[in-house]
């Protein structure tokens, strides 16, 4: 492929983007992307044969940009679980706000398409294969804390490191991505890490 049909590419990824989030994905056209893109509504179709290709490639894409598996195995070679909570909800702060768009255009188009819907399905079981992978950890050093099963500690640390949480408190409610990620690590350390595991002190990030 050559290096102008990528550009074009990435010209039409970030003109639908803005538009869908500007006027919903159900308020625009294949036309109207082609026109914000500088280009026919013949070639768009030449690169994205569908809306729904369209928003896939998009959400891909986003993940792309910021290399979301680095900061998986950045958690996952931390010297202990409890470390890989404090990076997990760190990388979390770093990577929410940069794919938030995106995710958002997919968890809006995925009630009616299937294939958008297949994307989301397969975002939401990464994130909560990785988390499982942290709870597994934190439970063989000993450092889950007494009554949490694996399962339960998953499902509420995924639930907690979601999409709407970061929409609810830093779009909705205003908080800084630096009170987001500190009053989030201080609920999951305080919730989840067994007494004796947790990090004495102020943990970089993390304000007690």
């Amino acid at each position: 492929m050559s290096s102008r049909r990528d550009q074009t590419r990435l010209n039409i990824l970030d003109a639908a983007l803005k538009l869908f989030v500007d006027k919903g994905y159900y308020g625009v056209g294949m036309e109207e992307v082609a026109r914000a893109a500088g280009i026919s509504r013949q070639a768009l179709y030449l690169h994205f044969k569908s809306k729904s290709e369209l928003v896939v490639t998009m959400a891909q894409y986003s993940d792309e940009l910021i290399n979301v598996p680095e900061f998986i195995r950045q958690g996952m070679e931390a010297a202990t679980a409890v470390e890989a909570l404090n990076l997990g909800v760190e990388a979390y702060g770093v990577i929410e706000p940069q794919i938030y768009d995106a995710m958002r255009v997919v968890y809006s188009a995925r009630k009616s398409d299937e294939a958008v819907e297949a994307v989301w399905q397969d975002r939401m079981a990464y994130r909560r294969a990785n988390v499982r992978r942290l709870m597994e950890r934190l439970e063989e050093e000993g450092s889950l804390a007494e009554g949490w099963s694996v399962d339960e500690a998953t499902d509420f640390a995924w639930g907690v490191l979601s999409l709407h949480t970061y929409e609810n408190l830093v779009l909705e409610r205003g908080w800084t991505i630096e009170q987001f990620v500190g009053r989030v690590g201080v609920m999951l350390r305080s919730v989840l890490i067994a007494d004796g595991q947790k990090p004495k002190g102020r943990t970089v990030g993390f304000p007690e």
